[in-house]
C-alpha cells in the first residue's frame, strides 16, 4: 500500500530542519515521481469470447505494478486497489481477423457491481484486426476491485489476441 502524503502547514517562526524537508518535500516528491500505484497488465495468450456474452478478460503478464495490486496466478483478471483514490483507467482490446458483425466492446466492472465506459469498436471491412478501446476514470476505494470485460457479436466465438492488448491503472488523486 503506497502512503500518501499529506502536505505539511508551516507556522511563523518555525525552524526549517533537513528532517522536516526530507519529510514534507522530498517523500512527497518521490511519491509522485516514483512511488504513486502504477499498473500495466498484459495477455501472453490469446483468449476465447463467446459470441454476444461479456466475458471477463484475464491478465497473465506484469509489465509493472508498484503497488502489489494484480496477481497473476490468482484472481488474475482483477486489480485489487491498495490506495484509495481516483485511477485514470485505459483497457485496449484486439480482436482475431473476422468478417462478420463488426461490434467489438470493452468496459470496466468495479468489485463485480457496476460497469463503465463501455465501449464499441469496430472491425475493419476488410476482415482484419478489430479492436476496442474504454478510458476513464474510476474511484477506488481500499479492496475494491477493477475488472475489464469483453464482447464482441460475429455469431461465434473470437479471440482477444496476444500481445498487443492491455490494461493500464495510474492513481491521480485522493
Amino acid at each position: 500500500m503506497a502512503t500518501v502524503p499529506v502536505p505539511r502547514t508551516w507556522t511563523v517562526g518555525e525552524l526549517l530542519t533537513a528532517a522536516k524537508l526530507n519529510a514534507d518535500l522530498r517523500n512527497g516528491l518521490n511519491f509522485l515521481l516514483s512511488g504513486k500505484p502504477l499498473a500495466s497488465l498484459a495477455k501472453t495468450t490469446n483468449q476465447s469470447v463467446p459470441n454476444s456474452t461479456f466475458t471477463v478478460v484475464t491478465w497473465n503478464s506484469e509489465i509493472i505494478d508498484r503497488d502489489g495490486g494484480h496477481d497473476n496466478a490468482t484472481n488474475n483478471s482483477r486489480y485489487t486497489s491498495q490506495t484509495a483514490g481516483w485511477y485514470r483507467v485505459v483497457a485496449h482490446l484486439v480482436w482475431n481477423a473476422n468478417f462478420t458483425a463488426k461490434i467489438r466492446q470493452t468496459n470496466f466492472v468495479r468489485s463485480a457491481a457496476q460497469a463503465y465506459f463501455l465501449t464499441s469498436g469496430f472491425g475493419d471491412a476488410d476482415g482484419n484486426n478489430g479492436s476496442s478501446t474504454a478510458v476513464g476514470l474510476i474511484f477506488l476505494s481500499v479492496g475494491d476491485y477493477l475488472e475489464v470485460h469483453g464482447n464482441q457479436a460475429s455469431g461465434a466465438a473470437l479471440d482477444i489476441t496476444a500481445p498487443n492488448t492491455h490494461f493500464d491503472l495510474e492513481w491521480t488523486s485522493s
